[in-house]
């Protein structure tokens, strides 16, 4: 029994090990997608398509193009890859994590006009 319960033990590190390495090569994807498209997503909130949201997220506001949309929705879709991993590491939810980045990011946008 006591070599069962080590068993367990060493796969449950293992699995914790994996999933935090998948979730950290995730996170840094993202990251790097991200800095790929910044001068794209600063183009947009520089020209009035798109706010910084107070949700941390880029919102449109106006009807975009095809390709300005993708933009968006890419830029979208890594913030929430990166806000979970930040929640995760520091026990918070996703929507606290959004909602500060998207001071930070709203701040930063407005010193930059």
């Amino acid at each position: 029994m006591k070599t069962f319960k080590m068993r367990l033990v060493t796969f449950i590190v293992c699995m914790a090990a994996l999933t935090f390495s998948v979730f950290a090569d995730a996170k840094s994807e993202a990251h790097e997608r991200r800095k790929a498209r910044k001068d794209e997503v600063a183009a947009l909130v520089s020209s009035g398509d798109a706010v910084e949201g107070e949700n941390g997220y880029i919102e449109p506001q106006k009807t975009l193009s095809k390709e300005k949309q993708s933009i968006v929705q890419a830029e979208n879709a890594d913030r929430r890859i990166g806000y979970e991993a930040i929640a995760k590491q520091h026990n918070t939810s996703v929507e606290a994590i959004s909602k500060a980045a998207g001071k930070i990011n709203r701040k930063k946008s407005a010193e930059q006009k």
